[in-house]
């Protein structure tokens, strides 16, 4: 059984040997847990995007950053990272129903059904749609194929091999050295998911689970487990159309075994694969929802990369641009482009200066730059909506041609509304001359 601990992003995560209680909107967990997060943190340098080792009044701390998912420690151990989005039972199904716009990724298969678990822990989530993607292969039949067999028998069956016999069966006349295709279950798609579904029914103490495990792994009786994962994912990679119904199977084995998945595997160091950076789950979420629901434009472009900064430099443009969206309109172009980070939507006495309302200086030079290059007179930072920060800020003028309107978006609401709500803003603007 697995144990989870459940913790927001950005947050704090303190040692009890050191902390009485857990540091300010963080956690307090087991001495064994912190050190071997430390660990990870010191030695591994793409951790640096993930978490950072700090020290409070000489009290170790371990800040994450702006990764959610699933960190497995150990192997009775993981953390769950969840968004700072709406209250604390929404961020679970928020975090699951975003998952499912991240391209290429096999987060995207997850139903609909599963992203209003709010009590479901993540890890049970995703090993039940695992599971929903073995069943039909197990109803349908596993797959079977053919595999070439060298071996001495007692009869006669496809081609026989002289120069093999006289080698190993001189003195063994009752024995045939022959060659021969065998049709058998024992192939790498059918290996990965044995070896998945035998991994999982140790990983979690849900009944339920444990019983459609053990029902799928009888099915799989005959199919050894996996000698090793890489080598059998590169062998399916390699494999004909037959396998082309495991696809959606073998992307969540490979996830769920920490493969691959967004991210490492050093050796004993947790595996990033069930993490995800919400920056991009946010832009991913956003960019679908608008080229899903946005009306009437004659274009939508993700991730557009046409302009550069500089037109010419010794005979070629340099630094090429990417805006996150960029939609056509016959009369205008629009340029929008995500951040996940808090806005302060009015003056919270922090001390920090409201007139800058927590927007970086160098997210308004980046827009700034689209609006010119891509000829759009009105651009939009959108971040994420929070109590503060319900409506657009005032307009921000850069010049007589150009403006910037910086727009929440509730993620705790419909995809379809919170474009709809984007759109009237938007399009309420008239054209600048």
């Amino acid at each position: 059984m697995i144990t989870t601990l459940s913790v927001q992003e950005n947050s704090a995560i303190g040692s009890d040997k050191q902390w009485t209680e857990p540091p300010f909107g963080g956690l307090r967990v087991p001495d064994s847990v912190f050190q071997l997060l430390r660990q990870f943190a010191f030695d591994n340098e793409q951790a640096d995007g993930l978490l950072a080792f700090s020290v409070q009044k000489g009290r170790e701390l371990v800040k994450l950053r702006n990764y959610v998912g699933l960190l497995p420690l150990t192997n009775r151990t993981q953390l769950e990272i969840l968004p700072k989005a709406g209250q604390p039972d929404e961020a679970r199904p928020v975090l699951l129903n975003m998952v499912r716009y991240l391209r290429q990724s096999p987060f995207r298969m997850l139903p609909a059904a599963y992203t209003q678990a709010s009590r479901l822990p993540l890890w049970e989530t995703f090993i039940t749609t695992f599971l929903d993607s073995v069943a039909p292969l197990v109803q349908q039949g596993i797959q079977r194929a053919y595999v070439t067999v060298e071996g001495n028998e007692r009869f006669w069956k496809g081609k026989f091999q002289y120069v093999r016999q006289q080698r190993e069966n001189a003195w063994h006349a009752e024995r045939l050295a022959v060659r021969y295709e065998r049709l058998t279950a024992d192939v790498a798609a059918n290996r990965i998911l044995k070896t998945t579904l035998t991994y999982l029914a140790s990983a979690t103490a849900n009944p339920r689970i444990q019983h459609r495990i053990s029902q799928l792994a009888w099915a799989m009786d005959d199919v050894p487990l996996s000698d090793s994962i890489p080598d059998d994912l590169r062998i399916v990679r390699r494999s004909s159309q037959l396998f082309r119904r495991y696809e959606q199977a073998l992307h969540w084995a490979e996830a769920l075994l920490h493969g691959r998945g967004f991210g490492i595997r050093t050796g004993p160091s947790p595996s990033m694969a069930l993490l995800f950076p919400m920056e991009r789950v946010f832009e991913n979420y956003v960019a679908h929802g608008i080229k899903a629901y946005w009306p009437d434009a004659d274009d939508v472009r993700v991730q557009e990369s046409s302009a550069h900064l500089v037109d010419e430099h010794v005979g070629t443009p340099k630094f090429r641009l990417r805006p996150d969206i960029v939609i056509r309109h016959s009369d205008r172009t629009l340029v929008f482009d995500t951040k996940w980070k808090t806005i302060r939507g009015r003056e919270l006495g922090t001390g920090a200066d409201p007139g800058t309302y927590g927007i970086e200086q160098a997210d308004l030079y980046q827009l700034y730059a689209y609006g010119k290059k891509y000829a759009a007179s009105d651009l939009f930072l959108i971040y994420p909506a929070n109590e503060t920060f319900r409506q657009p800020l005032a307009v921000f003028d850069y010049d007589a041609t150009t403006r910037l309107h910086v727009v929440p978006f509730d993620v705790t609401n419909s995809l379809a509304h919170e474009v709809e709500r984007l759109t009237r803003y938007a399009l309420t603007f008239q054209t600048l001359p």
